[in-house]
């Protein structure tokens, strides 16, 4: 089992990144409000929104709330670190979908759905994979 240092700078470095992440998503959707357009958080973003929560409430606060002697925690923290870590991988290929951009729905032209159908099956995907690692880990850690 990972030592509680590592995983806690894992999570805080997804943390952080999420942060920035959704900082540029709520600034974007606020211009996009004011030219009366369309706001939304794409799908894909939803990815990264749920690891840097994991990251926070299932890493980091666990290690410091109980301890990182503590067992469970350290269980806890590892299934959650290592479920926030593929939902991050699986966000690169979705947010590529979302915005049409190569070699992720290409084939599509017109005004954006969210989610677009390419970013909704990486987006399923990635929960899935993320599910079976967490599952995974559960129980080999």
């Amino acid at each position: 089992m990972p030592d509680p240092c590592t995983l806690s700078t894992v999570a805080s470095i997804i943390s952080g990144f999420g942060v920035a992440m959704l900082s540029f998503r709520l600034q974007r959707e606020l211009y996009m409000g004011e030219q009366k357009e369309r706001q939304w958080i794409p799908w894909a973003d939803w990815l990264y929104i749920g690891a840097t929560v994991a990251s926070l409430l299932l890493v980091i606060l666990p290690l410091i709330a109980v301890g990182p002697q503590s067992g469970a925690a350290r269980r806890l923290a590892c299934v959650a670190c290592s479920a926030s870590v593929v939902s991050v991988c699986g966000y690169i290929p979705s947010i590529l979908a979302h915005y049409r951009i190569r070699p992720f729905g290409r084939k599509r032209s017109g005004p954006r759905d969210n989610p677009e159908p390419e970013e909704r099956k990486s987006f399923y995907l990635t929960l899935l994979i993320a599910g079976a690692v967490a599952l995974w880990v559960l129980f080999t850690a």
